[in-house]
């Protein structure tokens, strides 16, 4: 008991000066101490912010300069395909003329084929119908002669 007694002495005599109130001259002490502390790490934030800032500024206009390169490129595709455009619609032309040009040509021999075959076959008749009908009358003559005969 005598040394928990005796440790609670030392203690309180330890814990004593601590309580005692802090004065005016300490608490503007204090005070100058943090705003110095306050200066030094909001200067280098200050200077932070303005780094900041005008990396800020450039990457703006290092976006708009890369904006119009990509306006640019973009310009020099829709430039590209349309060449490329230009130049199938040119093959397609060259296709269909390679293509219709002897369709067109055999359409026409066939068209003309046609008609003549069509003159011809309608001579032979015409002509297999006088046949016929000379025929019909050497007959008749010779039903004639014979009747006269």
């Amino acid at each position: 008991m005598k040394t928990i007694l005796l440790f609670s002495i030392l203690f309180w005599a330890i814990a004593m000066p601590a309580m005692s109130a802090l004065t005016d001259a300490d608490l503007d002490k204090i005070r100058l101490i943090v705003k110095e502390e306050v200066k030094k790490e909001v200067m280098p934030l200050k200077a932070d912010i303005d780094t900041l800032k005008t990396d800020i500024d450039t990457l703006k206009t290092e976006g708009a300069i890369r904006q119009t390169e990509i306006t640019n490129l973009k310009e020099n595709v829709n430039k590209g395909f349309d060449n490329v455009q230009k130049n199938f619609d040119r093959q397609n032309n060259v296709i269909i003329a390679c293509i219709g040009i002897p369709l067109a040509l055999i359409a026409i021999g066939a068209t003309v084929w046609g008609i003549l075959a069509h003159r011809r076959n309608t001579k032979d008749h015409t002509l297999e119908k006088q046949i016929e009908v000379l025929t019909q009358e050497i007959e008749t003559l010779k039903q004639q002669q014979t009747v006269n005969s």
